[in-house]
């Protein structure tokens, strides 16, 4: 018969400890202590007995404790009393609190628990890693000490599990630290299927159950057609929970190493990351459409990008862009940029209303002969208020008011300006029993502008003044017909605009509208100019049709189709190749269907008012056929006066992409310029595979530009990724054929 007074001894004194330093069990053994004896015990066995002799007090048969999230299983446990030993033997099998399993055949404890040693160690982590050792000593009450041990993140082969995982690293002694939270080998061996492919005095990595620790990332190594063969290393350094430091170093046989940095920190309320490269290397430019090549230079580049919430509703930042040279970036594989863009602003959000405050300045690192003069903005202030629907009184609809603040200074000879403007406008939307719907807009719009124009002899300087306004109305008329698993809609849609004649927009120096082209999203607004500079006078109409067929799955396909009629063909604001330079504007259309997300297309056209010439297509087409991907994109573009892209543009890029299995996929594209100097841009070939404990990729990819652009060569990258092993990345595809 079980004495329940020796049981209840049994339960708060003897197993509680066994919970506390049980082995891999704790980080800190006082905490553990403390919340351990507080939680209830839940024990059973098929025997208790108390030997007052020996003073051991022994449970058999299936024991089962359960206490604060963790349960001990085995067949035989006995607490010698004198020595403060724990001993359980038969079956043993301890899961922590942390999910955790770990079995054994004999485990020992003693040294008031703190110290133990096990027998034939197994252990399982949450993260589906595990440890197998012949002996091990359990220390401190958070650090397991193994030998003849190995570790492996592979899961265990279903049909055979005694088979060698995909990687194992043996090692004679392997050290597992909880409060560290990392893994430390002795005489280490990386082996593959159970061969061994390398050797390490000393190894160690995270135990996966952090994502942030210190250690080597996983390396990446290729070939470079301008750099030739490189191999790529990067340190991760968690210096604290609020910042990191990553230093790496690539290593190339045909220019000198390139060293790299980034460092990132969180306060509460700021966000700050700044990174960079550099080297000391000779380059190639492209200067009077001829390659002259540079000697040894320092050369490297930097980004800071920082972000500070002031409060609810202030907040600033910072990006910053910088290169030494045109080439850098595009030669070492960091950015593809054109130009680089450097701002620091302040913004301020209130319910409706937006207000930003930035300034900014631009590198230009196109490799042309002629490059545009870009400009400092200093300052750029534009504020937006924006009323409660319906706080207009007695007409309705809600009112809308701006300000803008612009200054522009150039190095060169191009025009410097300043532009002060504020607005008001007026808006509601009607809809009336019948389904007819309209939207009022009108708006009052003021600038004030001061020039001074380096480009002259007499380096002129004047001030302007420019006052517009407009109504404009845009009415729709939907019909719809339902059907049992869609409804088909027609839909005629017409606008009006009415505006005054403007006659002094020549002197005014076009820097925000420049980039002006009929589309399908243009088309019935008031004014089609992007930006300030330019404002679309007098009065024109615009008028298009929409209908299209929607699946209640979500599958649909619809049409557009519009034009443009200005009642004035007297000094049209717009450049020639817009499609607005004509009294009729060009026709534009769009085509957009989707088939259950796997067949999905974009069309966008614009067809000459005249005779239908083409002036632009532009085509986005997406097929899924099971584990085969197509994706195919053209573009021609006629070249429009006026503005940097001048010269007419045709080129296609097709993909493909297979999925052999959920692990493995093939993949490649090109693109071919078909315009004036046919011929193929760029090509590129990879093989992607994901396994559960392994990741790596073969990309290769060839540009076909000018030798001083930094973007012509061949590159082959090899990457490879193991789980815990640094930073194990899970790949961007998925067996279903999309990219997720």
């Amino acid at each position: 018969m079980i004495n329940h007074r020796l049981l209840r001894y049994f339960y708060i004194s003897v197993f509680p400890c066994f919970f506390i330093f049980g082995w891999l069990a704790a980080s800190n053994a006082i905490a553990a202590d403390n919340e351990i004896k507080n939680a209830p015990v839940d024990f059973q066995a098929d025997r208790l007995d108390r030997d007052e002799v020996n003073q051991t007090i022994t449970a058999t048969g299936d024991v089962v404790l359960v206490q604060g999230g963790r349960t001990v299983k085995a067949d035989k446990i006995v607490y010698y009393m004198k020595k403060d030993t724990v001993f359980a033997e038969g079956n043993v099998e301890f899961t922590d609190y942390t999910g955790d399993v770990h079995k054994a055949q004999r485990i020992e404890f003693n040294n008031a628990l703190k110290d133990g040693f096990v027998q034939g160690l197994q252990t399982y982590l949450t993260d589906g890693s595990r440890f197998q050792s012949k002996t091990g000593k359990y220390k401190s009450g958070n650090k397991t000490v193994m030998s003849n041990a190995s570790y492996t993140p592979c899961e265990v082969c279903k049909d055979n599990p005694d088979k060698a995982p995909v990687w194992q690293i043996r090692a004679s002694d392997v050290i597992h630290d909880k409060a560290e939270k990392r893994v430390s080998y002795k005489h280490a061996r990386f082996e593959v299927y159970g061969v061994p492919v390398a050797y390490l005095p000393y190894f160690s990595h995270p135990d996966g159950s952090v994502e942030r620790k210190s250690g080597f990332l996983p390396p990446s190594a290729g070939f470079d057609s301008q750099n030739g063969a490189f191999v790529e290393n990067r340190y991760y350094w968690d210096i604290a929970q609020d910042k990191d430091l990553t230093a790496g170093l690539r290593v190339m046989t045909d220019e000198t190493p390139l060293g790299l940095l980034e460092y990132r920190q969180r306060w509460e309320d700021i966000y700050l990351r700044t990174q960079g490269s550099f080297t000391y290397s000779d380059r190639a430019d492209f200067e009077n459409n001829r390659t002259t090549y540079e000697d040894d230079e320092l050369r490297g580049n930097i980004e800071v990008d920082g972000l500070w919430d002031i409060n609810r509703k202030w907040r600033s930042g910072i990006e910053l862009n910088l290169a030494s040279d045109d080439q850098f970036l595009r030669q070492y594989d960091m950015d593809e940029e054109d130009v680089l863009e450097n701002e620091a602003y302040v913004e301020r959000f209130s319910g409706r209303d937006y207000a930003v405050g930035r300034i900014l300045a631009f590198q230009d690192t196109r490799v042309e002969e002629n490059r545009e003069d870009q400009p400092n903005i200093l300052p750029e202030i534009h504020a937006n208020f924006l009323g409660d629907p319906n706080s207009v009184p007695i007409v309705g609809g809600r009112w809308e008011a701006e300000s803008s603040v612009l200054g522009l200074l150039r190095n060169g000879n191009d025009p410097d300006m300043n532009r002060l403007g504020a607005a008001l406008g007026w808006q509601r939307r009607l809809v009336s029993d019948f389904g007819f719907i309209t939207e009022l807009n009108t708006k009052l719009r003021g600038e004030f502008f001061d020039v001074s124009d380096q480009n002259t002899q007499a380096n002129r300087s004047y001030s302007k003044t420019r006052g517009f306004g407009y109504i404009h109305a845009i009415s729709s008329y939907p019909f719809v017909r339902p059907n049992k698993n869609s409804q088909i809609v027609i839909e005629p849609l017409a606008s009006i605009t009415v505006s005054p004649n403007v006659t002094d927009d020549d002197e005014i120096p076009n820097e925000d509208s420049l980039d002006v082209q009929i589309d399908t999203g243009n088309l019935f607004k008031a004014n089609r100019f992007p930006g300030l500079d330019r404002v679309e006078d007098q009065t024109h109409v615009t008028y298009g049709l929409k209908t299209g067929i929607y699946g209640h799955d979500g599958s649909f396909g619809d049409i557009f189709v519009g034009q443009s009629y200005r009642f004035d063909d007297d000094e049209i604001p717009f450049s020639t190749g817009s499609g607005l330079d004509g009294q009729e504007s060009d026709f534009v259309g769009k085509l957009t269907a989707n088939y259950h997300d796997e067949y999905q297309l974009d069309y966008k056209i614009q067809l000459d008012n005249q005779d239908l010439s083409s002036e632009r297509h532009e085509i986005d087409a997406i097929a899924t056929i099971n584990k085969f991907t197509l994706t195919s994109q053209y573009l021609y573009a006629k070249g429009l006066s006026d503005t940097d892209v001048s010269e007419t543009r045709e080129q296609v890029r097709n993909a493909a992409s297979y999925y052999i299995n959920d692990r493995w996929r093939v993949f490649g594209s090109a693109r071919h310029d078909l315009g004036d100097d046919p011929g193929l841009r760029e090509a590129g070939f990879g093989l992607n595979y994901l396994g559960q404990c392994i990741s790596w990729s073969v990309v290769g990819n060839r540009t076909l530009t000018e030798e001083g652009s930094g973007d012509n060569g061949t590159e082959i990258l090899f990457s490879i990724g193991l789980k815990n092993l640094g930073e194990f990345q899970t790949s961007s595809f998925s067996l279903s054929g999309r990219e997720e």
